[in-house]
Order: structure tokens, then C-alpha cells, then sequence
């Protein structure tokens, strides 16, 4: 139960609202975790994103500081060492005003693997090349790429990335859930082809990952990390599958992983742009998740905010509601009123953040952030 005109910091009011509580106001957490923080450097992306001058995580932070949004980062990072007999290389192949682009080689016993990635001036990396050609034959590999030496795992970099966030908000120690391997998987598509080619390889990629992940769960309680909370990096997790894909790679790992962490009296909140609908109700009926996002709307989600504050507002906290787009086009005025319904569809009891279907663009004006900020400090007191 709240106090009588105990004032939060920024931290506090996230973490309660987190954990299903109402605190003093609605948390204001828009979500600015990559291109704005990129942007308002003022300097070349592949700054950021490549030469890590300055680390995204410390932009991050400072974009919080500079808002006054309450702090919601996805930056935290597991220390996890290379495999031994395992080598890594980068190389700029090509460079030009507007892009660079970074051969990776990766060497281990069973192999090598090259991917090709273009950082650009004024825009995040993308993937021209990936690692994975033939899974059948670099499926050996691909497991000393995917699975470092957890044994060996520490923390040294989340706890700098928390010590500089502070009392402006939380900061989730990032681990991905199993799902189809299009992320290394070329090309993207292949990897659909691969859940019914090669269905007992990815069976068995997915139960070394869910155990890689026990591992990294078991160490994070074990060395008293003490995260804010866990988060699961699942962007896509329905969209880029398919909800019968999801129930089958991705679901149990996070049953499992859910209450692990629970049990240890730890937070987890995840993550999954585009459809997620189905996943609010299983994650809300079936695991101990503590907190969801984007809620993304339709044309860009199926989810409303409303029904889900209804049927599952107290199971679970949701985050989200407005529409990425619409923050980038929009005026402050008429954010303004996006964001007051959104209060009003979901505010009551607590358990909610009012964040954006997924990232910001990165030209959204700053007013459009600040009036967000000043309307749960208006509208959002409880």
C-alpha cells in the first residue's frame, strides 16, 4: 500500500507499478531505448551502434535524464566470455559518407562463419549477410556461436549500467527467449523452412538454449545480482513465427524461466512487438510474468487496451498503448489526447505504464515526449 504523500523516485514508481501496485502516479516510459538516444548524440550512428562511443546504454540513459521520463532500459547485458578455441574477427569492408560495412568472421573446432552487417550515419545497423547458410551442415557450429561459456558468466557491465541509471528508472538484464533462428538464418526465410526440414535439429537447439538460459537464470541468483528486473528481448515473438511456433519454442522456456525467477523474488517483464494479443492471455493465465509490452494496436498489433486492462489488468501489469506512428506524425495536442484515453482504459488499480508500441522514430519530437511526461503528471496521479 502506498504511503500518504511519500514521494517515489522514478525507480520506485516503476517498480511498483511493475509488480501489479499502484505508486504514486503512472509511470511515464516511452520507449527511446535505440534511435533517439542514437540521435541526440549528435553524432554519425555507427558511432553508437559500431565503435560504441558512447555505449547505446549510457545514451539511453542520458536521453531519460534529459525527458524526465521515468527510465525503462533493455540495455542490461549478461558478461558472458567466448567458448574456448573460439576466435572472433571484425573487418570494415566497404566504407562511404553514408554507411560502413563489418565483415564478422567466427572461428571454432566444428568451424567457420561469416556475417556482413551495415552500420549507417543516420540510422541503426542491419544485417546484409548472416551467419547460418546450410543448417544441416553448420549445425555444429552454430552451437558454439549461440552458446558462450555460461560458467565463466558475470555481470561487471549491468551493474555499471544500473550504478549510472540510478534512482531515474530500471534497468532489465536482457536474455532472449528460443524461437526459429532468423536472426542468423540465411536468408530470413530459411528458417521457416528449417522448423519443418530440419525439425528434430531446431528441437534440439531450442532445449540447449532453454538450458544455456537455466544456467544464466541459476547465476544471476546465485552471484546476488539483484537485478530490477529480467527482461525477455523477444521482438516478433507471434509475428515473425507464428503463435503455434510460439507455444511450441518460445512458451515453455518462459513458463519455466518465470517461475525460476519468481521463486528468487525477481521481476520479469517481456517484450514482443506486433501480435501479442494471445500472448498477454497465456503469459497472464499460465506463468509468473510479472509485466508486458508493447500493446501494440492495430494495423501495427492486434491488442486493446482496454479489454486486456479488463480481462487481465490483475494478473499482470501491462505497459504500452500509443501508437509509435502516430507519435512521429502526430501534434502534441492530439498526443495528448491519445495518451489521456489510454490512462482511462487502463490506469485504474494500477499495474500500468504508459509507454509506445515499441521504439520511437527517430525523428519524433521532442514535445511530443515531454507531453507525455507532463500528462501523467497531470492525469496519471493516483
Amino acid at each position: 500500500m502506498l504511503e500518504i504523500n511519500k514521494v517515489l523516485t522514478k525507480r520506485e514508481r516503476m517498480l511498483i507499478a511493475m509488480k501489479g501496485g499502484i505508486p504514486d502516479r503512472v509511470p511515464c516510459a516511452p520507449d527511446t531505448n535505440f534511435m533517439i538516444p542514437a540521435r541526440m548524440t549528435g553524432k554519425p550512428f555507427w558511432e553508437i551502434f559500431y565503435y560504441k562511443n558512447p555505449s547505446l546504454w549510457k545514451a539511453y540513459n542520458e536521453c531519460v535524464q534529459y525527458f524526465g521520463i521515468d527510465g525503462f532500459s533493455h540495455h542490461g547485458i549478461c558478461d558472458i566470455p567466448p567458448n574456448p578455441n573460439t576466435e572472433t574477427k571484425d573487418e570494415i569492408i566497404n566504407q562511404t559518407e553514408e554507411r560502413i560495412v563489418v565483415r564478422n568472421t567466427f572461428k571454432c573446432p566444428a568451424g567457420e562463419l561469416t556475417n556482413e552487417t551495415v552500420y549507417f550515419n543516420d540510422n541503426p545497423p542491419a544485417e546484409l549477410k548472416r551467419f547460418i547458410t546450410n543448417f544441416e551442415k553448420q549445425f555444429e557450429c552454430l552451437k558454439y556461436l549461440l552458446f558462450r561459456d555460461v560458467k565463466n558468466i558475470h555481470f561487471t557491465t549491468y551493474k555499471k549500467i544500473k550504478e549510472d541509471m540510478g534512482d531515474k528508472g530500471v534497468v532489465g538484464l536482457s536474455i532472449p527467449l528460443p524461437r526459429l533462428l532468423s536472426g542468423v538464418r540465411e536468408p530470413v526465410e530459411a528458417a521457416f523452412f528449417d522448423y519443418y526440414d530440419n525439425h528434430d535439429l531446431l528441437t534440439e537447439i531450442t532445449e540447449l538454449h532453454e538450458n544455456y538460459l537455466i544456467n544464466i537464470a541459476q547465476a544471476i541468483i546465485d552471484q546476488n545480482v539483484h537485478p530490477d528486473f529480467v527482461f525477455f528481448s523477444t521482438s516478433g515473438l507471434i509475428t515473425m513465427q507464428s503463435e503455434n511456433i510460439m507455444k511450441e519454442l518460445s512458451f515453455p522456456t518462459l513458463k519455466r524461466l518465470t517461475k525460476i525467477l519468481k521463486d528468487a523474488g525477481i521481476i520479469t517483464s517481456l517484450h514482443c512487438c506486433g501480435k501479442e494479443r494471445v500472448l498477454v492471455e497465456l503469459a497472464a493465465n499460465e506463468t509468473d510474468l510479472n509485466c508486458i509490452d508493447p500493446l501494440e494496436m492495430h494495423p501495427m498489433g492486434d491488442c486493446e487496451l482496454k479489454e486486456l486492462k479488463e480481462k487481465f489488468g490483475k494478473k499482470i501489469a501491462l505497459k504500452g498503448g500509443l501508437n509509435t506512428i502516430e507519435m512521429l506524425k502526430l501534434s502534441a495536442g492530439d498526443i495528448e489526447q491519445k495518451a489521456r484515453k489510454c490512462l482511462d482504459d487502463a490506469m485504474n488499480g494500477g499495474g500500468y505504464i504508459l509507454s509506445t508500441g515499441d521504439q520511437c522514430g527517430r525523428d519524433t519530437p521532442d514535445e511530443n515526449i515531454f507531453k507525455l511526461l507532463e500528462v501523467c503528471e497531470k492525469y496519471g496521479k493516483y
